[in-house]
């Protein structure tokens, strides 16, 4: 009997759990169209898919804008999800990705994080370039306490990974 109320037990813990992480905001699966040239778009579906990967890593792709919440011990990230509404300001991150146009032609791609801790946020980017069709590396500068950080890039970027995220 005590096995069988073990089991009933841990089968109620693990549904909880997986509903409180099917809470958490998704990407719904959408067709990604980013202006190129007055005549020429990047086309591709995008699949359903969390903002945030196991590891941490965030993907977001042009016109996204996410919040996330992270729990810190000691400078150290605890968890990280997104949440649908800031409504936990001092711990919460927000990021945006953007592309500016002038008319139907692209001029740049914006990524923009406000960091609302007392310590500075460092992290690494990824981009996806279109005119290469490849994952690169790029450089950020760290994220202030307490401010806004921008990064831009002049290429067409299809989306941008952020990972390794921590806190100095």
């Amino acid at each position: 009997m005590k096995s069988i109320l073990s089991i009933l037990s841990l089968l109620c813990s693990a549904t909880i759990c997986l509903a409180q992480s099917n809470d958490l905001p998704k990407r719904d699966a959408f067709d990604l169209v980013i202006p190129v040239s007055d005549s020429a778009f990047y086309n591709a579906h995008i699949d359903a898919s969390s903002y945030v990967l196991p590891d941490n890593t965030i993907q977001l792709y042009p016109g996204e804008t996410i919040y996330v919440e992270i729990e810190l011990k000691k400078k150290k990230i605890l968890s990280m999800k997104t949440v649908k509404e800031n409504i936990h300001p001092e711990k919460t991150i927000k990021i945006s990705f953007s592309q500016t146009t002038e008319g139907k032609v692209h001029q740049l791609m914006m990524l923009h994080i406000e960091n609302p801790f007392d310590l500075t946020l460092d992290y690494k980017a990824t981009i996806f370039l279109m005119a290469y069709g490849k994952w690169a590396p790029t450089t950020v500068v760290p994220v202030w306490p307490k401010k806004s950080a921008y990064e831009t890039w002049p290429d067409v970027l299809v989306t941008i990974a952020l990972s390794d995220w921590s806190f100095k």
